[in-house]
């Protein structure tokens, strides 16, 4: 992983070159107040490039200046090193210095500014550090320790320069990594954060708490992400939900659910095959995902692809079986027997003006059963509805004295049907079936347009009373209005339901 900065090589030396010297300047000014090299300049990753340029000028002239400089306070402190008992910062790596680096000068410097860092003493720990990178530019580990210092100071922009400075030279120098990521964490960019300590774990495997913390690292950041994908979801803001998913899968391609959310907001937009792509996906990661399932049921279904959502139910209720998935299996055989039916039966709904047969094909499917037992139970004779679509329909509630022919043996299945005879024909099924007349509690209504004493009055009250037909305006009936398909339809749905609840 490139964690390091993207700087000039010469610009970035001459940076740290003025900032060391800012930092060297403040010990001077302390512990040799007859030295003329002092600063109080902001901390080098804040400068300008004008104050930068202008103090690499001045370094190179004093340079030497420096060097004895830092020399004198080293001598000085060696006798005054700190005694840590409790450090300070235990949970801070040692930024140790590699082999490659263990000849170089600038290790005793470093060495002791480490210990002024964990016994608390940040502006000796950061003097130290400074020196030591005065001494030798290049000692990264000194890098590291500025970065330190920064993040005790809570500076975590500063910590994240320095420590970047440090992996620029050293790009899999684990305590540089590990810095870097807790920095990182201090300003909430976890996702940083996680690639940083991912670094430090890869360069050396033999991190295991680190690993460990990773890994929850990314969990938490995974949820925090789903959070806000949840709640774009919520919010109705579908690009964005769609956006934080899809960055999301990508980030953990393992886990299902993210998946069927997303499908969720394709289906929810009317993308079904993108859905069903998303849905496919899931169920491959986890065949149990009974969601997923139901999910899939329902496209295929809104589809009209019934075998296949027949299929995606009986998964599901393999799973987990419901009253709800029993239902929606139970829809799909009605839905193929009413595929099989004839064009005209399926046109039946849509009509402006339910005809005889019709109504006999509605009334003959929807209680076959009903109409079988009583199939022969009288003679038939019907002369005009041979060549009829519906012919055996009209034959069986016929035979079953639902409907009849006139005294010319005519059925008239072309012949519009009126609410009355819609009424008749809704009681004489209920009586078929073994209802009772009326119920025990129902009172009849009366009607401005149809007195008790007309010959329609019964059935028509009784079909009103049961629920099965619903008065008009005013409080009329209208026997001899019309009936529309939806209305036709609507009739007997009730009459199978007050069945159902009445057997």
């Amino acid at each position: 992983m490139d964690v390091g900065p993207s700087l000039d090589a010469q610009s970035q030396s001459a940076s740290r070159q003025c900032a060391l010297v800012d930092m060297v300047g403040r010990q001077v000014e302390v512990e040799h107040p007859l030295t003329v090299l002092t600063g109080t300049n902001p901390s080098p990753t804040m400068r300008t490039g004008g104050e930068r340029l202008a103090r690499s000028r001045f370094c190179s002239r004093t340079s030497l200046a420096v060097l004895l400089i830092t020399w004198t306070w080293a001598a000085g402190c060696a006798t005054r090193l700190p005694v840590v008992t409790t450090a300070a910062y235990p949970s801070y790596p040692v930024p140790v210095v590699p082999p490659a680096l263990a000849d170089n000068p600038a290790v005793a410097e470093h060495e002791r500014a480490w210990l002024y860092l964990q016994s608390g003493d940040l502006e000796a720990a950061e003097r130290g550090f400074a020196s030591a990178l005065r001494i030798s530019l290049e000692f990264h580990p000194s890098d590291a320790g500025l970065g330190f210092v920064e993040l005790s100071r809570g500076a975590s922009a500063q910590a994240v320069a320095w420590f970047d400075d440090a992996l620029s030279r050293a790009p899999t120098y684990v305590p540089a990594l590990v810095g870097r990521g807790e920095a990182l964490l201090t300003v909430g960019r976890v996702s940083e954060a996680v690639a940083s300590f991912e670094a430090a774990v890869a360069a050396d495997p033999s991190l295991t708490p680190l690993r460990r913390r990773v890994e929850d690292l990314r969990f938490t950041d995974l949820m925090a992400q789903v959070t806000r994908a949840r709640a774009a979801r919520a919010a109705g803001r579908d690009d964005d939900a769609r956006a934080a998913y899809e960055r999301l899968i990508a980030a953990s391609p393992d886990s299902g659910f993210l998946y069927i959310e997303l499908a969720d907001i394709e289906q929810r937009e009317g993308h079904g095959e993108a859905a069903l792509r998303r849905l496919e996906q899931a169920i491959e990661l986890d065949r149990g995902a009974v969601t997923a399932w139901r999910m899939m049921a329902t496209l295929y279904l809104a589809a009209d692809d019934l075998d296949r959502g027949e299929q995606a139910l009986l998964r599901a209720e393999s799973i987990e079986p419901t009253r709800e998935t029993s239902r929606l299996l139970a829809d799909i055989e009605i839905r193929r027997r009413e595929a099989s039916r004839p064009p005209e039966y399926r046109r039946i709904e849509a009509s402006e003006a339910v005809t005889r047969g019709e109504l006999a094909a509605l009334v003959g499917i929807r209680f076959q059963a009903l109409m079988s037992e009583r199939a022969g139970a009288r003679t038939t004779i019907i002369t005009d509805a041979r060549d009829y679509w519906g012919y055996g329909w009209v034959i069986a509630v016929s035979q079953a004295g639902v409907m009849e022919a006139d005294t010319n043996y005519r059925f008239q299945p072309d012949r519009e049907v009126t609410r009355a005879e819609l009424a008749d024909v809704l009681i004489r099924v209920r009586q078929l079936a073994g209802g009772a007349d009326t119920a025990p509690s129902v009172t009849r209504p009366s009607f401005s347009d149809l007195a008790p004493s007309h010959l329609r009055y019964a059935a028509a009250s009784e079909a009103v009373a049961l629920g099965m037909l619903v008065p008009l305006e005013r409080n009329t009936f209208q026997p001899g209005r019309g009936v529309l398909g939806t209305e036709a339809v609507e009739a007997v749905e009730r009459l199978i339901r007050l069945l159902d609840e009445n057997p």
